[in-house]
């Protein structure tokens, strides 16, 4: 399962999801299946579920759909509409993820307060089942056995009477709720790995990052210190452990340098010479997103020594939103595009999103 870290995307919170219980699926009128060719409003939907390897969200038309993502050929599909209700909170992206259990999860933010609505995908039927939600403007950040639900918007005081934001330990099988946490300041940030029920969260009330590890288990929030100059960009999460990378406004030309910095409580990834985008903990390594001009490098280096292993330029992409590993290579995800590199050498491959990126 790929680690989660939240981004901004037009008013997107940085944020988790909602208690829920699993309802029935909701019936022909609400469970859409995507064999057909053409699906409401006219968007067209593939039918390329097995060959899916990972999903999004992107909006086609106007309509959110499911997008699922083949690697290996490469492409990407369309395969279910998400379906519209009038109370849909337009100012706010929707969010999908992916639990321990290989579960993916749609949250659809409503207004006024409502609760948001929520889509298990259904990969047997090729349908999004609706499950309940009872919780506003949250995202699902998966651990091992248990689920953090982290407020989007602060919800709470902290002990210093300051604003913080809650986190909703669940547990994924029946969606109870086990315990509340606190976190102080609005969550920017947040990251897991499937291999441990400690989350990571990056939180803020000024313009300083805090770093926090929450134990989902046990419900202890422990602060992690931040290496003073590093301007907090990107956050992963591995094993528990934080890997927080930043700027290092220093360095303005030449090729970007990837430092990292091993730490008792965290790995500080600093760039020098390009703007971090996105960065990815995968056992022994750690990836990077770095924008250059109007290129985008991934690096890839030791995790513990901080060597560079690997290295790959894709031209003409200034931006990304997101990077995923799979088996054919990393996905690198751009407002209406998809990139699949081979780290070992170099090679890429970009293909098209039916319509604009969502969430990854």
């Amino acid at each position: 399962m790929p680690y989660f870290t939240t981004r901004k995307h037009s008013r997107r919170p940085a944020a988790p999801a909602r208690a829920v219980l699993l309802l029935a699926a909701l019936g022909s009128t609400a469970a859409l299946t995507a064999a057909c060719s053409a699906g409401p409003a006219g968007v067209e939907l593939g039918d390329d579920w097995e060959g899916s390897r990972t999903f999004a969200l992107a909006k086609v038309d106007g309509l959110v759909t499911v997008v699922g993502i083949n690697p290996d050929k490469p492409g990407a599909q369309s395969l279910a509409a998400v379906p519209q209700q009038s109370d849909d909170d337009d100012a706010v992206s929707p969010h999908i993820a992916r639990l321990a259990d290989g579960r993916w999860v749609v949250t659809v933010p409503r207004k006024d307060d409502k609760p948001d609505r929520r889509y298990v995908v259904n990969r047997k039927d090729r349908t999004l089942d609706g499950i309940r939600g009872d919780e506003r403007l949250r995202r699902i950040v998966p651990g091992k056995t248990l689920v953090g639900e982290v407020a989007g918007l602060p919800d709470s005081k902290a002990a210093d009477g300051g604003p913080a934001s809650s986190v909703l330990v669940r547990d994924p099988a029946d969606w109870s709720t086990e315990r509340e946490l606190k976190v102080p300041g609005t969550i920017g940030f947040a990251a897991s790995d499937p291999s441990s029920d400690t989350i990571c969260l990056g939180s803020g009330s000024d313009t300083r990052t805090r770093i926090s590890v929450a134990n989902l288990s046990d419900g202890k929030v422990t602060p992690v210190a931040v290496p003073d100059g590093l301007d907090v960009k990107a956050l992963a999460c591995m094993a528990g452990r934080p890997v927080i990378a930043g700027s290092d406004p220093s360095g303005k030309s030449g090729q970007a340098k990837v430092s990292v910095t091993r730490g008792t409580d965290a790995t500080a990834v600093s760039v020098n010479g390009g703007r971090v985008d996105a960065v990815r903990a995968t056992g022994s390594s750690i990836v990077v997103a770095v924008a250059k001009g109007k290129d985008t490098e991934l690096v890839e280096v030791d995790a513990t020594s901080g060597k560079e292993l690997h290295r790959a330029r894709i031209k003409d992409l200034a931006a990304s939103l997101n990077i995923t590993p799979t088996p054919a290579g990393w996905l690198v995800y751009a407002e209406n595009t998809v990139t699949r590199v081979n780290l070992a050498t170099g090679e890429s491959k970009q293909f098209d999103l039916p319509g604009t990126l969502q969430d990854s």
